[in-house]
C-alpha cells in the first residue's frame, strides 16, 4: 500500500465458522483483510441465508440472485445488502456495489461500515479526495473506528498532507487499540517522519517499533537505510555544511516533537 500498511476490509463473512470473502477493496482491485486494524464487523452467515451456500461454491451470480429475491421480501435487511454488494466486489463491480451502499446509508444512516467500504472503493479508483471524505464520513460516526482512520491516514498522506496523516497514526498509536499491531503503525508514522524532515523522532518511532515487534522487517529495513544515510552525512558534513543542506537531526517545525515520545 506504499506505506507498509493493508487497507482495512471492514465486513468479514463467514459461512459455518471460516471467512470466505471480505468485502474491502484495495488499489489492485483485490479483497483483503488487515493486521493493523481489526475494527471490522463480522457477518456471520447462516445456512439459511440466501446466497450463503452460492458464494461458497464460487458461484455469484447465483448467489446474487438468491439475495436480491430475498431483499424483495426483507428490503431492510442490511446483512443482506452487504452480502450483495460483496458480490458486485468480487466481480469488480463496482458502481453497483457502491449504489448498495448508498442503500443501506438510507436504512440506516448511522452505518459507518457503509461509508468506509464506499471509501474503500473510491480509494481504488484513485479517488483520493473522495476516498478522504467517505473515510472522515465514517469517523464521524464513530471515532474509534480504527480502519477508517488508518485508511484515512494512508488517504492523505498521497493527497499531501503529511502533517495529517503522521496525526492521525499518532492518534491509533495513543489510543492502542486491542489487537492493532502498533509496531506497523509506528514504522507508517516514521516514513512519514523522514519525509518531514524528523530523522531523529522517525528514528525513535522505529526503535520502539523493534522493541515491540523484533520481528518486523519492515522498521529493521528503515533503520538500516537511516542509519546509512546518517553515516554518509558525517562523512560528508563540511560538505553539507558548506552547501547549506539541512543536518539530519533537522526537526521541521511545523510538527510537534511529541510524536517521539509516545
Amino acid at each position: 500500500m506504499g506505506r507498509g500498511l493493508l487497507l482495512a476490509a471492514g465486513i468479514i463473512l463467514m459461512v459455518g465458522g471460516g471467512v470466505i470473502a471480505t468485502s474491502g477493496v484495495v488499489r489492485s482491485g483485490e479483497t483483503t483483510t488487515t493486521t493493523v486494524a481489526p475494527t471490522t464487523t463480522t457477518v456471520t452467515i447462516g445456512e439459511s441465508l440466501p446466497g450463503a451456500d452460492e458464494i461458497r461454491a464460487g458461484d455469484l451470480s447465483a448467489a446474487r440472485a438468491e439475495i436480491e429475491k430475498h431483499l424483495e421480501i426483507n428490503p431492510e435487511d442490511v446483512r443482506a445488502r452487504y452480502l450483495l454488494a460483496l458480490t458486485h466486489v468480487r466481480e469488480g463491480q463496482l458502481d453497483e456495489a457502491i449504489a448498495i451502499y448508498r442503500e443501506i446509508l438510507e436504512i440506516t444512516p448511522s452505518d459507518f461500515e457503509a461509508y468506509f467500504q464506499i471509501g474503500n472503493i473510491q480509494r481504488s479508483r484513485s479517488d483520493l479526495e473522495g476516498a478522504a471524505e467517505s473515510f472522515d464520513q465514517s469517523l464521524r460516526l464513530n471515532s474509534d473506528f480504527t480502519a477508517a482512520k488508518v485508511a484515512l491516514a494512508e488517504t492523505v498522506a498521497e493527497l499531501g498532507d503529511l502533517d495529517k496523516a503522521a496525526g492521525l497514526y499518532f492518534d491509533v498509536i495513543e489510543a492502542r487499540p486491542l489487537g492493532v499491531h502498533v509496531d506497523q503503525i509506528r514504522v507508517a508514522l516514521a516514513r512519514l517522519l523522514v519525509e518531514l524532515d524528523q530523522r531523529e523522532n522517525a528514528l525513535i518511532q522505529l526503535d520502539k517499533a523493534r522493541a515491540e515487534n523484533p520481528e518486523n522487517v519492515e522498521a529493521k529495513q528503515l533503520l538500516g537505510e537511516l542509519e546509512t544515510q546518517a553515516t554518509s552525512t558525517t562523512t560528508t558534513a563540511g560538505v553539507g555544511a558548506e552547501s547549506g543542506n539541512a543536518p539530519l537531526s533537522h526537526v521541521a517545525p511545523s510538527l510537534s516533537p511529541d510524536y517521539a515520545q509516545t
